[in-house]
């Protein structure tokens, strides 16, 4: 490749890169719509689908808990039976009331099973709410995590903007080769790339973050959806009581996973097998169906009756069922067990992952690598005063530029984390109710 082609197809990228995320944030910013975290939180509790479906299941659950206590309703039926032989007529009318009793106890231990698992929709409505306020929480911080990285890789990208201008110059003048040029040009090059897809990074998160708090946008999809980005100056890191008070809860590590929606959910589901256990015990008992009327016959003759029945259990005792229902019982019980399991082992690996951030957080700031992008103006100062060769410029751009994203990463890493780890004591409020919060999910 020659030399004009090494320097016009580099900058043929660069304009395409630059046209398409200027017209992208051009429609960007007409869809953009900028919200705190306890607003995004807000939208969340009254937009998001899959709480909407969590809360249906609950409501239906509700529903049938109230049906299952029904009484059977009455049955009324009225007969007329005309009869005749030759030109002589007769006829007898009928009108009969049946009414089914229960004396097996079936209809209240129905009513107890939906009860319970009343109790547990409910729970797992408590728990997918936690889950997926962390999701909202994780979202909002990684939005934040990716609008960060852009500004640091465009504040990058101005050094080496006016590096290559003052570069040109000096060129000029002789002060440089025109290989250095050409170089910085590319840099320049790579790091509007850089820039380009940082653009987009943000642009996505943005866009997950909508999907979760925005579901409902009439927003077209023509103009790259709705967008939704943290408001400036946003603080994400919950309060640190809350946190000191969840750590200590950690020491009755029994009542924290207890706590946890998903155990609650479980124990209600025991409860509930065990009721239908008893629903399918006493199905076996038949139940009683009384019946009253009254008759009446056209000579005459007229008067009221009486009557009972019941079925006889000769061939179909029920005996399969009641079998499956005591195995329903121990799949239950197993599940509970599984349930503790998986919780305790993410209550764990939430507070450890919190830690080892939280360790490693506290080592970047005793190195105090804050203000990286001061020094790198500083190189790009020296650079262009000749104290400096290209390479060293480059290299000091590369490394300032990932100190910094390492830093905000590490930084919105512990927030996430610390959100995990509220997540995995069923919300901060749940270990200390005497600081309870309002927002969603604690």
């Amino acid at each position: 490749m020659n030399s004009p082609t090494r320097i016009i197809l580099p900058l043929a990228i660069l304009l395409f890169a630059v046209s398409s995320s200027s017209t992208r944030q051009a429609a960007a910013q007409e869809t953009l719509r900028r919200v705190g975290l306890e607003e995004a939180l807000g939208l969340f509790s009254v937009n998001n689908l899959d709480l909407r479906l969590a809360r249906s299941r609950a409501a239906e659950a509700a529903g049938l808990a109230r049906q299952s206590r029904a009484f059977p309703n009455p049955t009324v039926d009225l007969t007329y039976e005309p009869l005749s032989q030759g030109y002589q007529g007769y006829s007898e009318t009928y009108i009969n009331l049946r009414q089914r009793l229960e004396i097996s106890g079936e209809r209240r231990a129905r009513g107890d099973a939906a009860d319970w698992l009343f109790l547990a929709a409910q729970a797992l409505v408590r728990a997918d709410s936690i889950r997926l306020a962390f999701t909202v929480k994780r979202a909002f911080v990684e939005t934040q995590m990716a609008e960060d990285g852009l500004a640091v890789t465009r504040q990058a990208v101005e050094v080496f903007r006016e590096g290559e201008r003052n570069a040109a110059i000096r060129e000029a003048e002789g002060d440089i080769s025109v290989y250095d040029l050409q170089r910085l040009r590319l840099e320049r090059v790579r790091y509007e790339n850089l820039v380009a897809d940082a653009d987009l990074a943000a642009s996505a998160a943005r866009r997950e973050l909508a999907i979760l708090v925005l579901p409902d946008s009439s927003t077209p999809l023509g103009s790259g959806g709705p967008e939704v980005g943290p408001a400036e100056g946003t603080a994400t890191s919950p309060a640190e009581p809350l946190l000191g008070d969840a750590l200590e809860a950690l020491e009755g590590f029994e009542r924290a996973v207890s706590g946890r929606g998903e155990v609650e959910a479980a124990e209600a589901e025991i409860l509930a097998a065990r009721a239908n256990d008893r629903v399918a015990r006493a199905v076996r008992i038949p139940d009683l169906t009384a019946s009253a009327g009254y008759k009446r016959q056209s000579d005459g003759f007229s008067g009221a009756f009486l009557g009972l029945s019941v079925p006889i259990p000769l061939f179909d005792r029920r005996g399969g069922e009641v079998d499956a229902a005591g195995v329903r019982v121990r799949a239950a019980e197993e599940r509970r067990m599984l349930t503790r399991r998986r919780v305790e082992a993410d209550l764990w690996n939430a507070l450890e992952s919190y830690r080892s951030l939280k360790d490693r957080s506290v080592l970047l700031d005793d190195n105090g690598l804050g203000g990286g992008l001061n020094i790198l103006e500083i190189a790009q100062v020296a650079y262009d005063a000749g104290e400096m060769t290209l390479v060293e410029l480059m290299d000091a751009a590369e490394a300032l530029r990932d100190a910094r994203i390492a830093d905000a990463r590490l930084g919105g890493g512990l927030r996430i984390a610390l959100y995990d780890l509220e997540r995995a004591l069923g919300g901060f409020d749940a270990v200390s109710p005497e600081e309870a919060s309002t927002e969603i999910g604690r």
